[in-house]
């Protein structure tokens, strides 16, 4: 990837990055949630087939660096 911030993300939410940008190919609610319709972290860990615990490592990561952002009851993906 050539954004800069990848080189800087562990493994594991390189890996979630990837793999939400190719559901947000399919599910328009990960990049444009509805009110109260957001991702939740058991969502994606369904999705991803991940533990949730893993999710949530990941997922301080992805937001820390800007790649997804909190909204309302879930999170958003904003870089993809």
């Amino acid at each position: 990837m050539a954004d800069p911030r990848w080189s800087v993300l562990p493994l594991a939410a390189r890996g979630m990055w990837l793999h939400l940008t190719d559901i947000a190919d399919v599910m328009p609610e990960l990049r444009a949630p509805v009110r109260g319709q957001a991702v939740t972290v058991p969502d994606l860990a369904r999705l991803l087939a991940a533990e949730p615990n893993e999710v949530i490592r990941a997922i301080s990561h992805l937001v820390n660096r800007d790649i997804i952002e909190p909204v309302s009851d879930g999170y958003r993906l904003k870089a993809y």
